[in-house]
């Protein structure tokens, strides 16, 4: 199909109706040859899918006008039965430990508890033990006012219930031990502060006649933070909020002269329990271990977030892995979600013949459209193309069903009208959350998985603030569509694991709109291109900014955590900077040694949002040495004060030139942006001690810059400082001065 022939082949995507269907795949990334599954949820009986090439963003997102594609043959077209899929959020723990542990009639426990919201919507099980059909065992929970139950359940249907008389307080660590013992028919409920000083720090003690009978109880499910859904097999309810620290099981009733022993965690009290958990040991992985002959490992399920600070830490060691005793827990949200668990519903076998590029599966039910997007790349080691596009996948997971939206009205008015897909994210908060949201108990979010829907990843999505991320990068590659220009695509997650070896084949590599997030092995990839004469334009802003992991056996899985600098949605806690997954210390890179400037010129200055400006030329621009850059450009053209992102192409989030920074001496300062108003204000980050006069209309060091260097070994770099300029690549069927300026670029870095 020609370029001509595009227009006579769009799509109505952004449909008036509610959203009715929705899915995700497996993978961003696949390669001709591999298989592509995806997963679909629809409240309708029958749904169309059909799989298509997008070539472009949308020509007007104000109107919800057309999206240009192409068709792609596909044998996983055609029409499927509908069916509802079920999303499980909150994270818990499964503890193997033995179904005839309580049959003797006597045991005890003894765990470390920090809840974050004590007082809550619903009961809150801190633990759990059940028999299979949920009939007969224990559990110790929270209630809504929260005090502390501790609820059993004989064989026979009896039960009885001991509870503490007094709430317990947020964000202070406890030691619970449980017990019950059929020959003195008592149960025990003791509850200390970690506090001392506090008022009511001192030992709790309850206790409960209860008549039990476990001989013939059989444990089938054991939980920490969950309890088994008598309902549901197999699914868990009544989600806890908060930290727990080190399980202990035993199969007797301890001597009440070692209790205090027990409420301490004090090692070798004298009674070996049946399972002892360490939750210090193997940080990085979802196995618990138990420290008890039995070895019954327990296993994390819909995440939890560890090396976080158990009852224990001294404030002394940041790093949890200088002192691991001292991150002995984990911390449990009701809306953690790792994997959505959703059945299979399409595969799709990639054709060997398939371009690289960026497809969808488009969807349609009911009046209501979807596309599930992915990236084709080459197969690995080979090379279709002399231009790599790479798509900051790093950053839509990143801002994955980012709800602040919910913020939107306080900016733009009670006029404003939620799209369909933030409507959808508002009704269904089961699909998880960005990390720019917080859990329900307040704590930030550090977790994004891609195996779940990710609404606002979509070609015919447009953001509160403007078109950004996913949809606005269909413009980059939709000027390179209209320019006929050859181009390969590839994800962050594959130059993640391929580092260098991915960039080198590549003439010239363009990044996407805002390449925010970025792991430690692609900052070693970038670096080593760069140094080996590789040709970068970096058509964004706000790039390279935090310091980004990638869970090494679940890829599907990035993990941030902010530190206490920088633009961000909340603080890392104390003592809890280091990321889980990899042992990095989170926050910026340019606090780790990588600083954008000294990369690609420029580097993060100023926020903003509402409207956007647009450049003007500097005195490096009429250097012979920037004249082809600017060829068919007047001398005193604006440069791009239009587009679909706000209506410039600098805003959203801008960078600057900054020799302090480390911008290499030689680069050319061509053009910057003018007219901020103080809706653009200085990255804090920069600023020793807060001042008045930050703001855009004030501070010069708010604006976009544009810039140019070589590199030894004939590479260079190209920047432009501004999410918003892919905005404009599209403005006017691609026919305009950035894209201009784009061309002459990419023309001359091809040479």
């Amino acid at each position: 199909m020609s370029k001509e022939d595009v227009k006579a082949n769009v799509t109505d995507p952004q449909a008036p109706n509610p959203v009715t269907i929705i899915g995700y795949t497996n993978e961003f990334s696949v390669q001709p040859g591999q298989d592509l599954h995806f997963m679909i949820d629809t409240g309708s009986s029958v749904y169309t899918a059909n799989v298509v090439r997008l070539i472009g963003g949308m020509p007007d997102p104000d109107n919800s006008t057309f999206l240009p594609t192409e068709p792609v043959t596909a044998d996983c077209a055609g029409e499927y039965p509908g069916r509802r899929q079920i999303t499980a959020p909150g994270s818990y723990a499964e503890l193997p430990l033995p179904g005839n542990w309580m049959q003797s009639g006597e045991f005890s426990a003894q765990l470390w508890i920090y809840p974050t919201v004590p007082v809550y919507d619903y009961i809150q099980t801190v633990w759990s033990a059940r028999s299979a059909d949920g009939t007969s065992g224990a559990a110790l929970a929270l209630e809504t006012d929260g005090r502390l139950a501790l609820s059993l359940t004989g064989g026979c249907g009896q039960s009885v219930t001991v509870r503490t008389d007094i709430p317990l307080k947020e964000n202070i660590w406890y030691s619970v031990v449980l017990q019950y013992a059929a020959s003195t028919q008592a149960a025990k409920l003791f509850v200390t502060s970690r506090d001392g000083w506090k008022a009511d720090a001192g030992l709790q003690v309850h206790t409960a006649a209860a008549n039990l009978d476990y001989s013939n109880v059989a444990l089938a499910r054991v939980l920490l933070a969950a309890d088994s859904d008598p309902a549901a097999p197999g699914r868990t309810i009544h989600h806890y909020n908060g930290k727990i620290g080190n399980p202990r099981f035993w199969g007797e009733l301890l001597p009440e002269e070692l209790l205090s022993d027990v409420l301490l965690g004090t090692d070798g009290i004298g009674v070996v329990p049946l399972a002892d958990y360490d939750f210090s040991v193997d940080i990085a992985s979802t196995r618990l271990e138990d420290l008890s002959a039995g070895g019954y490992h327990g296993t994390l399920h819909q995440g939890g977030t560890r090396a976080v600070t158990s009852h224990n830490w001294t404030g002394k060691h940041l790093d949890y892995r200088h002192a691991p005793k001292q991150y002995a827990a984990v911390h449990f949200h009701d809306n953690d979600l790792v994997d959505a668990e959703w059945e299979i519903d399409i595969s799709w076998k990639i054709p060997d013949d398939l371009p690289s590029g960026i497809y969808a599966l488009k969807l349609e039910a009911e009046g209501s459209v979807d596309f599930i997007p992915f990236f084709v790349r080459p197969l690995q080691g080979t090379v279709s193309a002399p231009v790599l596009f790479l798509a900051p996948t790093n950053t839509y997971l990143a801002y994955g069903n980012e709800r602040l939206f919910k913020f939107a009205k306080d900016y733009l008015g009670e006029d404003y009208v939620l799209p369909s897909q933030d409507v959808y994210l508002d009704e269904h908060p089961e699909v998880g959350n960005s990390i720019y949201d917080l859990h329900n108990d307040g704590s930030g979010v550090q977790f994004s998985s891609r195996l779940r829907p990710l609404l606002n990843i979509r070609p015919h999505y447009r953001n509160w603030r403007a078109v950004r991320h996913f949809s606005a990068d269909l413009y980059i590659t939709g000027w390179l569509e209209k320019r006929g220009q050859s181009y390969d695509v590839a994800t962050d997650e594959d130059l993640h694991h391929e580092g260098v070896h991915l960039l080198s084949p590549y003439k010239v590599l363009i990044t996407g709109s805002h390449p925010e997030y970025w792991t430690r092995p692609m900052m070693k990839a970038l670096e080593q291109y760069l140094a080996n004469g590789g040709r970068v334009m970096y058509l964004g802003g706000n790039g390279f900014y935090w310091v980004t992991s990638l869970e090494p056996d679940r890829p599907s899985l990035l993990e941030v955590r902010r530190g206490n600098a920088g633009s961000r949605a909340s603080d890392s806690p104390p003592g809890e900077l280091f990321h889980s997954t990899t042992g990095e210390s989170g926050g910026l890179w340019r606090h780790h040694g990588y600083v954008p400037q000294r990369l690609v010129g420029v580097g993060t200055s100023a926020l903003g949002g509402g409207s956007a400006a647009g450049y003007r030329r500097l005195d490096d621009s009429f250097k012979p040495e920037a004249g082809f850059i600017f060829e068919g450009i007047d001398e005193n053209e604006i440069i791009g004060d239009f587009g679909h992102a706000a209506g410039g192409a600098a805003g959203d989030e801008i960078d600057r030139y900054d020799l302090s920074f480390g911008t290499p001496p030689h680069t050319l300062r061509l053009a910057t942006s003018t007219g901020h108003d103080d809706n653009y204000q200085f990255v804090h980050e920069d600023q020793l001690h807060t001042a008045p006069g930050q703001g855009g209309t004030t501070n010069p060091l708010v604006r976009a810059d544009m810039t140019y260097f070589d590199i030894h070994g004939g590479g260079a770099v190209f920047s432009v400082g501004s999410v918003n300029w892919a905005g404009s690549l599209g403005w006017n069927d691609y026919n305009n001065n950035v894209v201009r300026i784009s061309d002459n670029v990419l023309s001359k870095l091809l040479l």
